[in-house]
Order: structure tokens, then sequence, then C-alpha cells
């Protein structure tokens, strides 16, 4: 075989490595649910307690849905901890009408339901942000040592898995939607009106607005994860009031939207840092470790300094008039 020979068939060699390479890439970035949701918003012609009985609802057999049947779990996984976070935004609005002791009860729950994919969900969007980021050329790192640490958290995700397959996660979570079905149904809503929408979005504001001054004064990781809870919570109850006045409540909606996202964005740099440091030596060398926790702190301030503009003009208003207007349009939509 004459040199020219060898040349094509390095290059057939180098090029096959290449795609199998762009296909490990792609396999990794993070792929939207197709599944469509049930509706999480209240109709204008639907009673308050009505509507929020039917939204809870819909939301524990979406769940149910995605825990029976999980067509990928790294979908399912995302999709109920969403509806968790969705009907912990509901108990918030209704809490005063409740009951402390029920609301409390009713929160735990979803709580720790949530929190038990909470690892699972982590690893797999830090995996698909890696791989965005190196494809763009945006990560100083080899390849090799990138496949590595690709390998390595694949590794920390299977054993997650495992831990919930062996633990039964999913049939617990389906269990227990299937009970709270019922539990429901005995809600206390059948006098829920505008002193709700008044005492629950005036509650959510006041927390957002502790949360930013407690994130600007403490400038870490912690405070910044509360600030973004807090937020989506807010944003959820927006999200569920949108027929009531859309031209409102949509940009306000998204408005608080992109400050989640940009909270979960800088929640995700800083949970892919602390599992950088903790990943062995003989996985990536001190020097790439350094250089990557290097550009994503960077990364972090540059969101922070979009952020809290974006913030300031979200929460320019006093929680007291901001209940006041919200209150008002749902009267208005009454009418």
């Amino acid at each position: 075989m004459g040199p020219f020979q060898l040349k094509v068939m390095k290059f057939k060699e180098e090029a096959k490595l290449q795609l199998n390479f762009s296909k490990l890439i792609s396999s990794l970035k993070y792929k939207t649910n197709a599944m469509a949701t049930y509706r999480f918003i209240i109709d204008n012609e639907e009673e308050l307690g009505e509507g929020i009985q039917r939204v809870i609802i819909e939301q524990l057999n979406y769940i149910k849905q995605q825990a029976r049947i999980p067509v990928n779990i790294d979908l399912s996984t995302h999709e109920i901890r969403k509806s968790f976070k969705r009907l912990r935004a509901v108990l918030r609005l209704i809490r005063y009408d409740i009951g402390e002791e029920l609301f409390l009860s009713e929160n735990v729950k979803y709580k720790e339901f949530a929190a038990r994919l909470s690892r699972l969900r982590d690893i797999h969007v830090i995996i698909s942000y890696l791989a965005n980021c190196f494809e763009a050329e945006e990560l100083v790192i080899g390849e090799e040592s990138f496949i590595r640490f690709i390998g390595y958290l694949n590794e920390q995700k299977e054993k997650e898995l495992r831990l919930l397959t062996e633990k039964g996660v999913m049939e617990d979570i389906f269990k227990h939607c299937k009970r709270q079905l019922k539990v429901v149904k005995e809600y206390p809503v059948q006098n829920l009106g505008p002193h709700t929408i008044h005492n629950g979005v005036i509650h959510a504001y006041k927390r957002c607005l502790d949360k930013i001054e407690d994130a600007q004064l403490r400038l870490d990781d912690e405070a910044l994860h509360q600030l973004r809870k807090k937020v989506k919570y807010l944003y959820n109850q927006m999200l569920l009031m949108e027929a009531v006045w859309p031209e409102y409540f949509v940009t306000y909606s998204s408005s608080l939207s992109v400050a989640a996202e940009l909270l979960g964005d800088d929640h995700n740099h800083a949970e892919t840092i602390a599992i950088i440091e903790e990943t062995p030596d003989q996985i990536m060398g001190e020097d790439e470790k350094q250089s990557l926790i290097k550009s994503l702190t960077n990364e972090r301030r540059h969101i922070t300094r979009d952020l809290w503009p974006l913030l300031g003009k979200i929460f320019a208003e006093d929680a007291v008039a901001f209940a006041k207007r919200v209150k008002s349009y749902w009267l208005i939509s009454r009418e």
C-alpha cells in the first residue's frame, strides 16, 4: 500500500473519530419534552376555589403520568420537579385560607419528593451545559480530559439512578400523588376570593424582596438559591392568573421567567464548580480544574451583572401596591 492510500485511510479514521465525538456531544445536549402539560391557569369563567382544585388535580395526574411511564428519565425528572414547584406555589397562594397546619403538611410532602430527584436533575443539567460549552469552544479543556470528565459525571448519574430505582422513588411519587387526589377534594376552598389573591400574592412578593436584600448583603450561593426559589413561586402564581389580564400578566411573568432563568444558570454554574472541585485528579488535572472554575466564575459575574438591574425593574413597587393592583385586575376580570 502506497503513501497516498495510507494518508486516505488515516483521514477516514480521523473523520470517523470526529463523527463519533460529534454524536457524543449531540447526545449530551438537553432536549425539550414533546409531551404537553396540563393547563396551569385559572379561567375567568371559573370560581377561584374550583380553578385551584382543578389545577392541583391536573398537576398531580401529570406527575403520576411522568412517574409511571418515564419516556425519558431526565425529562420526566424535570417535569415532575417543575410540577411539584407549581403545586407549592399554589399552596402559597391559598395558604391563609386553608390554614397553616394543612399548608405546612402538604408543602413539606411535595418539597421532600422533589428533593429526592434534585441530584439526578443537577448532574443531567451540568452534563448538558458542559456539552454545549465544549462544542462552542468556550471551555479551556482538551478532548481527552473532557471525555474523561463526562464519563465521570455519567458514572455519578448512573449511581444516582440506581439509588432511585432501589429505593422505588418513582413508585413512591406515583402512590403519593394517587393518594393526594383524594386529599385535594377535601381542601377547604369554598370561600376563596379576592382576599385570597391579595394575601397570597403579597406574601410571595414580600419574600422576593426579602431574599433580594439578603442576596445582595451576603453574596453567597445559598442566598441566591433561595432567591431563585422565591422568584419561581411568584412566577408560577402569575402564570396561574394570566387569563385575568393577559396584556399585563404575560409580560410580567415573562420578566420573572427571565430572572428565574438567570438565577437558575447561576445555580447550575455553582453546582458545576462544586463538582469540578471534588473530581479526582486522575480524571482532570489541577490546572484544567482551575481554568474551568475561573471561566465559570467569570460567567457568574456576567449573570449577576444582568440580574440585578432586571430585578430592580420587576420589583420596583412595594408589596402592598403590587398586591392591590393584582387584586384589582382580578376583580375587574370578574365583572
